[in-house]
């Protein structure tokens, strides 16, 4: 894997040298930040060590300049820095990990592990993010992808779980071998079974030739079963023997085959309550239940969404040989406040779409489909929106109120004044942060003591309970607790 270091330290560059001599590692090392930026302008690197003695204004900086060139990319920051710093720098990550100095050999070798651990599955399975909720989907697919057991992914259509499926099979020690996808869904019975273990010539009407099987093809490798709730029984029997013992057998042949092969399903049905509707079988429902990982949708993550953009807008002008271009930075902030029904795939047709009917180098709102804009208005305008479900609207409020305040702080503060009550109080939200309108005397608050009187707030209304807050603002607990210590509170 390529290694770029940014160091001007001569301990730190020897202890990563023989890192990258130990484990097979291309190491570029650069002392200058200008020498940085062009190598990143010009080559690929999995990895990048930044050495934080250099002044963190700089590498600030340094880190917005080449931001598109570190979307795939899994950075490595080498301390100290303090609270804030380490806050500005990881807003311009999508991927990042920190190590204090002086680097010890073994705490570095661990952490050195995860780093290219990560930079696999950002390299092989495109799965990038900074949200709460979407660093726990990676270390867990970190910590069960070198295990062989089988894993169900669960999760709402065009949510990823594809992506995720690649990103397990990427860091298991099944990646050399094969990664074989197939939709459940779009076959039927007989050309699923087909496809799955394969038939003799002859078996059927037009079965002019053997034909060998995915479950065949992916010996030692992995088998992603997408919509696996639409399976019909009888194949479902046949399935359930290959988990229990595996073998197959080709349709219409008599030879037992045996085959290793890990099985990921994914479903967006809920497959208990197929089971306790007897159109799933239980036995199979627990074969291919070890594990389950949820795919989070796309709404539940939105400060991914500008990184998201960056990415399908950098791809889509590689794969068509264009000139590079990118989303304005309110293109990006109207787009993080759509709903995003269709997620991850719907987003990406919004970016393809804006970019094959606009020749601009940097897209704006107005290239953006009105249909969308529509959605995202209507999204944005109620108090929340209707097809929330109760449990999560003071979630909902908390959450686009501090991203709205990102955009247009003053603006937005007033609005939230003027529609903080209703006539009679009946939409009044008990979690809501109330905010009053600032008098030509008063200074304004910035972002982060914003941000700090609503984690007061809500931390009040849940009388103290850190799960539940977390869960009204929409972060992980992790990030709360960090919160809690940045802004002196725990």
């Amino acid at each position: 894997m390529n290694i770029l270091l940014l160091s001007t330290d001569t301990d730190i560059v020897n202890a990563v040298e023989k890192y990258c001599v130990n484990n097979d590692h291309e190491l570029i090392s650069i002392s200058k930040i200008n020498d940085a930026e062009a190598e990143l302008e010009s080559h690929r690197f999995d990895a990048v060590l930044m050495d934080c003695s250099i002044r963190t204004s700089e590498l600030i900086i340094f880190s917005e300049v080449i931001s598109n060139a570190l979307l795939d990319t899994v950075v490595l920051l080498i301390g100290p820095l303090d609270s804030n710093q380490r806050e500005q720098l990881s807003r311009k990550l999508s991927a990042h990990y920190s190590i204090d100095k002086p680097l010890r050999t073994k705490a570095f070798n661990e952490i050195m592990g995860k780093v290219m651990k990560r930079a696999i599955i950002v390299r092989d399975a495109g799965l990038i993010g900074r949200s709460a909720v979407m660093e726990e989907t990676v270390q867990t697919i970190m910590q069960i992808g070198p295990s062989p057991i089988n894993v169900l992914l669960t999760g709402e259509s065009g949510s990823g779980k594809e992506v995720i499926a690649r990103a397990v099979h990427a860091v298991s020690l099944r990646a050399a071998k094969p990664f074989l996808a197939v939709n459940c869904a779009a076959l039927a019975e007989g050309i699923l079974e087909s496809e799955l273990f394969g038939h003799e010539k002859g078996s059927f009407t037009g079965a002019s030739a053997r034909r060998i099987g995915m479950f065949e093809q992916a010996n030692r490798g992995t088998i992603f079963l997408d919509e696996i709730g639409e399976i019909p029984h009888s194949t479902q029997i046949r399935l359930l023997r290959v988990l229990e013992e595996r073998e197959i057998m080709r349709v219409g042949g008599t030879e037992v085959i045996p085959v290793d092969v890990r099985v990921i399903a994914a479903t967006n049905q809920n497959l208990e309550s197929l089971v306790e509707e007897g159109r799933f079988r239980r036995d199979l429902y627990y074969r291919i239940k070890v594990l389950e990982i949820t795919a989070p949708p796309l709404r539940k993550r939105p400060e991914d969404i500008p990184i998201l953009v960056d990415r399908i807008a950098r791809l889509y002008s590689l794969e068509n040989d264009l000139p590079p271009r990118r989303f304005s930075d309110k293109a990006k902030d109207v787009l993080s406040r759509a709903p995003w029904t269709g997620n991850v795939r719907e987003l990406r047709n919004v970016i393809e779409s804006s970019l094959a009917l606009t020749s601009s180098k940097i897209v704006g709102i107005d290239d953006i489909p009105s249909n969308l804009l529509r959605d995202i208005n209507r999204h944005t305008t109620l108090p929340i929106r209707q097809e929330a479900p109760a449990d999560s609207a003071e979630r909902e409020l908390i959450y686009r109120t501090l991203l709205d305040l990102k955009s247009d702080i003053r603006e937005i503060k007033q609005f939230l004044f003027e529609n903080r009550f209703k006539a009679d109080n009946e939409l009044r939200d008990p979690y809501m942060v109330e905010v009053k309108p600032l008098n030509e005397d008063q200074t304004e608050p910035t972002l982060e003591e914003i941000e700090r009187q609503a984690i007061i707030d809500t931390l009040e209304n849940t009388d103290g309970n850190r799960r539940l807050a977390a869960e009204m603002l929409g972060i992980g607990e992790r990030t709360l607790y960090r919160k809690l210590k940045l802004y002196g509170l725990s």
